[in-house]
């Protein structure tokens, strides 16, 4: 998950006043068009939001998806020439699910609910709470939730996350007991530090940058390391446009939490990769082996980008949809 320079999907808290006489969708409106229904769990004073896939009668499996890096809503409107019309910010990979599963979907903290994107902020909440522990806690008790409230005789709990949401997703499935299956889909295998040097390093043998010049900026990303280390809690946004407590929270290499994991994990990464380099996703397999674990399968997207996308003939191709697919096949022979 590479956040050098990261595009930040910046939204407002609140909802902007009606200026016309026609009604601004409200998160109902959204949750209709898609067919979702929206649950909630209280944690003390802490009340977490999700939205699951509407059904006819109770399913028996699960799907949960964990988004990637940036702050984004689940769902927006917009406005043109006087006319409304609302977005979801989620791919269609619920569309390829038959009755027997669900779908859910966690907002990220202080996400929940419907936005204008004309008017987009990002809200003091997430940056309060955007960390690792809380976004495990989260999805956690929404899963326990969902199970208890909405499934009929589990017999299947798969999770999977992008980006950040794969590193997000590992440490998750040691916590819930009940989730079955796992994807991990580019997301960093290290420490996010220890990769950020590595692309500069890549870019030094690409001829991109000078060997000084690659040097003097990994130099300033142990210098960054550092300070955060010093004071992990803070919660400062920094250049980034995170905080030190959420950097932190993710000190860990995701790789120690993947180890310790017995239930069947599927893992995809892409060659051509801007975010998250493929040199460390290479190590899975090995220290798998190593660990004499065979629970990890390993696949490559090659000639893809970080969102599965390939160039063929001079035109980009959406491999997301195949993947999504080939994951979910993999869960039915993977126990």
């Amino acid at each position: 998950m590479k956040t050098f320079f990261p595009y930040l999907f910046l939204f407002a808290g609140s909802a902007a006043q009606a200026q016309e006489s026609k009604p601004i969708p409200t998160i109902d409106d959204a949750l209709k068009k898609y067919d979702f229904i929206q649950g909630q769990v209280v944690d003390n004073k802490d009340t977490i939001i999700y939205y699951l896939k509407n059904y006819q009668k109770k399913p028996t499996k699960l799907v949960v998806y964990i988004q990637g890096t940036d702050p984004n809503p689940i769902f927006s409107y917009s406005q043109n020439k006087g006319e409304y019309s609302v977005s979801r910010w989620f791919g269609d990979d619920y569309k390829l699910l038959d009755s027997n599963y669900t779908y859910a979907i966690i907002p990220k903290p202080g996400i929940a609910g419907i936005f204008d994107k004309s008017k987009l902020s990002v809200p003091k909440e997430y940056q309060e709470k955007n960390y690792l522990e809380y976004r495990v806690k989260q999805i956690d008790l929404s899963i326990n939730d969902i199970i208890k409230r909405h499934l009929a005789k589990p017999e299947k709990i798969i999770v999977y996350g992008h980006s950040e949401g794969a590193t997000i997703a590992a440490p998750l499935a040691l916590k819930n007991k009940s989730i079955t299956h796992l994807g991990f889909w580019s997301g960093n295998v290290l420490n996010n530090f220890y990769e950020f040097s590595l692309f500069n390093r890549i870019e030094s043998l690409a001829g991109k940058q000078s060997d000084s010049l690659a040097h003097q900026h990994i130099m300033g990303i142990i210098d960054w390391y550092s300070s955060v280390i010093k004071n992990p809690n803070l919660t400062d946004i920094d250049q980034m446009g995170y905080t030190n407590k959420r950097w932190s929270s993710f000190e860990k290499a995701p790789i120690e939490y993947l180890l310790k994991l017995d239930i069947p994990i599927y893992a995809y990464f892409a060659t051509e990769d801007e975010s998250t380099p493929i040199e460390t996703a290479y190590l899975l397999p090995i220290q798998f082996m190593q660990n004499r674990k065979n629970n990890l399968t390993f696949n490559v997207c090659i000639g893809c980008n970080h969102s599965y996308e390939k160039e063929i003939n001079g035109k980009k191709i959406k491999l997301w949809p195949n993947v999504f697919e080939e994951f979910l096949h993999w869960t039915d022979h993977k126990k």
